[in-house]
């Protein structure tokens, strides 16, 4: 990065002084428009001054003059903030091509908010298809000055549909939907001192317990959703080469900050009141670099988040190629992970001894263990090793357990990891080579995690980690030479724990790994997933599993199974984005029967984790016997609940008293479209009863894990406390 070669000509002053609106905008036109959507931009300035959803009536961006073109960082190694409007830079261009179906807009310099002009030429253009915006374009770079993100397309001012409806932005997090309130409630994600306004930025961080940390998710689409429609906002890219996120701004900012309300879309005086939503790219584009943006589409839709999920869903289609694996992995089945060792010195189990423990996998019929800690150091020490820890036994002594384990039967998933580096190991500073470096010239770092211990839980003593860059050759080599030795040791596969995520990091900035100046962490988490299916391919071992801890959309097709734990409010967007994909979720309750419920309703695979993982079957005999008893259920009905296929709510409508703890799901059998409601009651106490209706609905029959012979029933059905019933269409 340069260091700036002009003064500012003017100071920022406050920010109601930014290029917020135009009170010209909209003297002339350029109009997409469709029997679906109206898109008007304003022909001076490339504003998007205009957008509505004509199948319902909602303007989506109401007021001209706070219309939006772009906008633009530009950064200098001695100044940072240098914040471009595209209202403020001159449009050489505007043109709009002879089926009227898309514009063209052309810029030949940017300028900054200081009045610094840039000699970087922006093009750009917008597609409208079937009440679809398709929204791309390229830059090319001739100034010193590096572009570090460009905003495109940016709606200006949002509204609801109506005064008295609400927006959230919905998208996906870590194994679930996130939903975060953008109106008339703006939840405010990234503090107070860095910013002007309240702001969100999708896929920062965590809202869910349990899963600390500044994560950074990496997305495909968010939601903006009212009550019976929403749009969909998506990039459309399987490279993962660029970063984009969407973010959104309550400007000027709340009328209440005691309660965080925002005030009406209106204004306050003669200040308008409005929110923003932008399509921010990270093209990073130094002087002299040319960057083609990837496409960023804006599509209506109906209903609730199903339906911009059913957007999402016609897209993936387009690339998702299903990973190899075993045919194991595709039956009901469940899994067990005990972890033997932790970063504390926590050594639980003696790799002899782990067939002792094993045998109740095999007594319970759970057909998978997944072991953790076996390596050097213990779970979340000594990485990237994976050799096993000599505390615990030998080579051989591991290599002759998972034998012995496979023998009767179970099959060995061993925990692997592929992005820290302990930086407590003696031998540290030989993997600071491959470390992801910060713009400023140091490894990104992540704070490591607390184990067992007062000591740990209070961060006193963690083992911190070094951030891997996935795109350096020599930690490529390296994750190739400790992935093999899961192989070596004879187990039936892996399970890549925090597979999603590089804590903070999400750019390398190296200049000694070959990769392009900064890359993309999110693609190297591609490239390690297809070096690991390359290999597996020239062993011949299709039958070797490749799993995953929540592993994102992209890396789905390389890791044939995501687990992770849901919580309270859990929405199943993932599984209703690919009703088939394997996903396994954690069963750590001692009568966990709500758990092993939401595995039914969802047609998920359960893990069973007594003690959090470190116990045995045996611990909490009343979750394995339910656990089983519902995948006993599985099986029997399977052309329903196992190999149909999962529409969440859709297809059916369950009525019940005011309060009522019911949830349900429908399930699609393939023969015939035969359909199958799971009804799930969680109260703890009380029987509920259920009215489901379902079109043209053909006879009934009732059935339940604990009482799983079919009896002919109604429409109308009492689930009891605490338990599970499902109601099946026959022939």
């Amino acid at each position: 990065m340069k260091s700036s070669t002009q003064e500012p000509i003017r100071s920022l002053g406050s920010p109601l002084s930014e290029d917020w609106w135009n009170p010209k905008a909209g003297q002339e036109l350029l109009i997409l428009e469709d029997p679906t959507v109206r898109a008007v931009f304003d022909a001076q300035t490339g504003a998007w001054i205009d957008y509505q959803h004509k199948t319902t009536g909602w303007k989506i961006q109401k007021r001209a003059e706070l219309g939006q073109s772009f906008r633009a960082y530009a950064t200098w190694k001695d100044r940072l903030f240098n914040p471009v409007s595209g209202l403020s830079c001159r449009l050489r261009q505007a043109t709009v091509n002879s089926a009227g179906q898309q514009i063209s807009f052309e810029w030949d310099q940017l300028r900054t908010s200081g009045g610094i002009e840039l000699a970087v030429s922006l093009s750009t253009q917008v597609q409208l298809e079937q009440g679809r915006l398709t929204f791309s374009g390229s830059l090319q770079n001739a100034s010193d000055a590096t572009i570090t993100t460009l905003s495109w397309p940016v709606l200006g001012d949002l509204v609801p549909p109506d005064n008295t409806d609400f927006l959230y932005r919905e998208n996906f997090d870590y194994g679930t939907m996130k939903r975060t309130p953008l109106w008339p409630h703006t939840g405010n994600e990234r503090g107070y001192y860095g910013t002007n306004y309240p702001l969100q930025i999708e896929g920062k961080g965590s809202l869910l317990p349990g899963i600390p940390g500044a994560y950074h998710f990496p997305q495909r689409f968010v939601l903006l959703g009212a009550r019976t429609q929403g749009i969909y906002l998506a990039v459309h890219d399987t490279s993962a080469r660029q970063m984009v996120c969407f973010q959104s701004e309550l400007r000027p900012g709340y009328l209440d900050s005691f309660h965080a309300l925002s005030p009406d879309l209106t204004s306050i005086g003669e200040t308008p009141v409005h929110l923003t939503v932008e399509s921010v790219h990270y093209p990073m584009a130094a002087p002299g670099e040319a960057i083609e943006l990837p496409d960023i589409v804006v599509e209506p839709y109906l209903g609730d988040w199903h339906g911009g999920l059913d957007i999402y869903r016609r897209w993936r289609a387009t690339w998702y190629q299903q990973a190899a694996s075993p045919e194991w992995l595709h039956d009901v089945h469940s899994w067990q992970q005990i972890q033997i060792g932790s970063t504390e010195d926590d050594l639980r189990t003696q790799f002899s001894d782990l067939p002792t423990r094993a045998r109740q996998l095999a007594d319970h019929g759970v057909t998978a263990l997944q072991l953790v800690g076996w390596n050097q150091g213990g779970q979340d020490r000594g990485n990237p090793s994976h050799d096993p820890d000599d505390r615990l036994g030998s080579w051989d002594d591991l290599k002759a357990a998972i034998a012995e384990i496979e023998a009767f039967g179970v099959r060995v998933i061993l925990f692997n990891k592929f992005v820290w580096a302990d930086v407590t190991r003696s031998d540290f500073a030989s993997f600071l080579d491959s470390a992801a470096i910060d713009p400023y010239g140091m490894p990104y770092c992540h704070p490591g995690y607390e184990y067992q211990t007062p000591v740990q839980w209070m961060s006193i003593n963690n083992r911190r980690f070094m951030v891997a860059c996935l795109h350096d050759p020599a930690w490529i080599s390296l994750c190739e030479r400790e992935f093999e030795k899961s192989l070596s040791l004879g187990a039936s596969g892996i399970l890549y724990d925090e597979a999603f995520h590089h804590y903070a990091a999400t750019h390398c900035f190296s200049e000694a790994h070959r990769h392009r100046t900064p890359a993309t962490m999110a693609s190297g988490d591609l490239t390690l997933g297809q070096t690991f299916q390359e290999l597996l391919r020239q062993r011949h071992r299709s039958d070797f599993l490749l799993s995953a801890e929540a592993p994102f959309d992209l890396q789905h097709q390389y890791y044939a199974l995501s687990y992770f734990r849901i919580f309270q409010g859990h929405i199943p967007a993932e599984r209703y984005a690919d009703p088939y994909y394997p996903i396994m979720i954690a069963v750590t309750g001692f009568d966990d029967r709500e758990m092993v419920n939401r595995a039914l309703l969802y047609r998920y695979i359960i893990s069973y984790e007594p003690f959090n993982f470190k116990g045995d079957l045996d611990d909490f005999p009343l979750t394995i016997a339910y656990g089983q008893k519902v995948d006993d259920f599985r099986s029997r009905y399977s052309d329903y609940l196992w190999k149909g296929e999962f529409r969440d709510t859709i297809g059916a409508k369950v009525k019940t008293e005011p309060g009522a703890s019911i949830s349900y799901s429908v399930f699609v059998r393939a023969h015939q479209k035969l359909r199958a409601v799971v009804l799930i009651n969680d109260d703890r106490r009380t029987a509920s009863e259920a009215t489901v209706e379902l079109d043209q609905a053909r006879s009934l029959r009732s059935a339940s894990p604990e009482d799983p012979e079919m009896q002919a029933c109604g429409n109308k059905v009492i689930v009891p406390a605490r338990s599970a019933l499902v109601l099946f269409e026959s022939e």
